[in-house]
């Protein structure tokens, strides 16, 4: 299922349980009925410039704009909760923590931001002058942040100490997975390659998975996906020993640069990219995807 709409490049979006929400180049954040297949005409958000990171749950969705603008807007209200400007810098990296109620936010030229969900209050403000932030996970009580020059470091969210740094993949990771039952953390960059860590933060294995700049990996049930620049999906199985399929133009895919998949159940996941489409994706037995 092709979802279409968009004037311009997709560059984020995210599923908050019931909505599908983009931002675009074309500088509309909107949103998307899954059964209908239809853009939400009643909740549209017009920008003053495009956003590259958007997070959305719990009746919030979260945006953040190449200008430095950052707001939060209340998707049944339908109003900006509040906006701010704190560095006017574009905003690569966004993550909601429900339980301490934080908005985690990372910049282009390396700022690390908490703010309260709600208020928008500064809790938090960490320069770390690291390049691009295009990775934020907090787990348990830490927070991972993959920075373009540094690689990834890891916080105490206790008390916002570095604890511990390493870097697997050359230029910052753009992604990470953490998979605490496997014992791995599961990184992808600009170096094309997929790269698991153990928990102590040991590189085990790099993996060249493909051409061009990996965007985004997720998990899916019991496989994993991968986008990347060089206009292919990747879905590979549990260990990474085998690319189970290769999705491009003539699978239905993109034709140009995938900027990024998300994860809906575990049966289904979007991608979206530089052709200005979402694309909706569905697991027929055994490991087939297909548009749904």
């Amino acid at each position: 299922m092709v979802l279409n709409g968009h004037a311009g490049p997709v560059y984020a979006a995210s599923w908050d349980g019931h909505f599908l929400y983009s931002s675009s180049g074309d500088q509309y954040v909107t949103r998307w009925d899954l059964i209908s297949s239809l853009q939400d005409s009643s909740f549209t958000v017009k920008l003053e410039y495009a956003a590259y990171a958007i997070e959305a749950k719990q009746d919030h969705c979260f945006i953040g704009c190449t200008d430095g603008t950052l707001l939060a807007v209340h998707t049944q209200q339908k109003n900006i909760l509040w906006e701010h400007n704190f560095f006017g810098n574009a905003w690569f990296s966004l993550f909601i923590d429900t339980n301490q109620n934080w908005l985690i936010a990372g910049d282009s030229e390396g700022n690390l931001l908490v703010l309260d969900l709600e208020s928008g209050k500064r809790i938090l403000h960490l320069p770390l002058a690291a390049g691009k932030i295009r990775a934020i996970v907090r787990k348990d009580k830490q927070c991972f942040v993959s920075t373009q020059l540094i690689g990834i470091l890891v916080f105490s969210c206790d008390t916002w100490n570095e604890t511990a740094s390493w870097g697997p993949n050359e230029l910052g990771s753009n992604t990470m997975y953490i998979d605490e039952i496997a014992g791995r953390i599961i990184t992808a960059g600009r170096d094309a390659h997929i790269v698991i860590s153990d928990l102590d933060f040991r590189v085990v294995k790099r993996i060249p998975a493909h051409y061009q700049t990996i965007y985004k990996l997720i998990a899916v049930g019991n496989q994993f996906v991968t986008a990347s620049l060089d206009k292919t999906i990747k879905i590979w199985n549990c260990d990474f020993s085998q690319v189970e399929q290769r999705i491009e133009l003539r699978q239905g895919g993109h034709n140009r640069s995938v900027n990024g998949v998300v994860q809906i159940d575990e049966y289904t996941f979007v991608s979206y990219g530089d052709d200005k489409k979402l694309i909706v994706w569905q697991k027929e037995p055994p490991v087939y995807w297909s548009e749904n």
